[in-house]
């Protein structure tokens, strides 16, 4: 007992002599971040408006402040303008509620934004390029490395670039494939079970870029779109959306893939804040981050029967996957579809 309190006052003795050490924290002063879009779909337009967060190990505090009390306007050069509204329900979001004000390639458009503090933001004027068509969009079944996710589809288009035109595109998609569990009763006494398989959208992590430098007026061949996980056996619906860029949208995203896909430790320098087009109508020199952009585009689905996803391999896999119990919204959230999408 004595030799135990002797070690006891020997280690307090050590820990008292250790000085707490606390490491600077990079901070940087918040700036208006600015993420909006308007194509030559129907309306509502969104655009999201935030405060960059500063540097911290802290998750519990949130990185971005969001905007609720702009007043946002949004022009084009013939002369019309319309207002854009806060959703009360997603905080920082703004959105056009005139049906009749639509997107057209071709017209340039500007976006308003004056904020509580009385200071006002406008973005440089941008001309809606026009979008080829997608030829095809195609599904390639692919074995992975990934020990848990061994199998996926990888989804491909091909299209026509327009000749004696620069062109620049951004593609996104998503995938809607089938989820199961063991389902609930009907109704109370029922044999039949129900709310056993949720149809779960996956969506394209990637910034896909590209400009028709080198290709001018040919074809698009295999580009990849998306890479879509494997659950169950049977098909898998996807729709990709492409998009027209400006060359200066285009800049934005590339630079802003580059920043993504950096590495380094706490101690390296932060990267540059990536400038938008977006500016302090009164001070030029203030810019806000992000980018409001005017793209048109067109969308193009697929359904891939999945007749691969019956083979022994992958069909021992997909039953080696644990099924959760009862209602399949109860996994993967409520509001998941549970009726096939159209297309499916």
């Amino acid at each position: 007992m004595k030799q135990l309190a002797f070690v006891l006052v020997i280690l307090s003795g050590l820990l008292s002599c250790i000085d707490q050490v606390s490491l600077p924290i990079r901070n940087e002063a918040p700036q208006l971040v600015v993420d909006g879009l308007i194509t030559n779909e129907k309306p509502p337009y969104s655009v999201r408006l935030s405060y960059s967060g500063s540097f911290t190990f802290d998750q519990e505090n949130p990185q971005d402040q969001k905007v609720t009390d702009a007043v946002v306007t949004l022009n084009d050069d013939a002369g019309h303008s319309t207002p854009m509204a806060h959703d009360a329900l997603n905080a920082g979001y703004y959105r056009t509620t005139d049906a009749a004000f639509v997107g057209q390639p071709g017209r340039s458009y500007t976006l308003t934004i004056r904020l509580a503090d009385g200071k006002t933001y406008i973005s440089a004027p941008e001309k809606m390029p026009a979008v080829p068509g997608i030829d095809s969009v195609y599904a390639r079944f692919t074995p992975t490395e990934s020990i848990t996710l061994p199998y996926q589809y990888y989804f491909y288009l091909d299209a026509t670039d327009p000749s004696a035109q620069q062109n620049f595109y951004r593609w996104t998609a998503y995938a809607y494939t089938a989820r199961r569990s063991t389902g609930v009763p009907c109704c109370l006494g029922c044999t039949a079970i129900c709310f056993d398989r949720c149809w779960v959208q996956y969506f394209s992590q990637d910034i896909n870029i590209m400009s028709d430098n080198g290709i001018d007026g040919n074809q698009l061949r295999q580009q990849l779109v998306m890479r879509s996980p494997i659950y169950t056996p049977g098909p898998t619906l996807v729709e990709v959306q492409q998009y027209s860029l400006t060359s200066a949208a285009y800049q934005f995203w590339k630079l802003f893939k580059e920043q993504q896909s950096r590495t380094g430790t706490i101690f390296d320098p932060l990267p540059a804040s990536v400038i938008g087009n977006i500016s302090n109508a009164s001070q030029s020199d203030e810019k806000a981050l992000g980018y409001f952009g005017a793209s048109a585009v067109v969308r193009k689905r697929f359904r891939e029967r999945g007749d691969a996803t019956y083979g022994t391999a992958i069909y021992g896999y997909i039953n080696s996957i644990l099924i959760p119990e009862k209602d399949c919204r109860q996994t993967y959230g409520w509001l998941t579809p549970v009726t096939e999408p159209s297309g499916w």
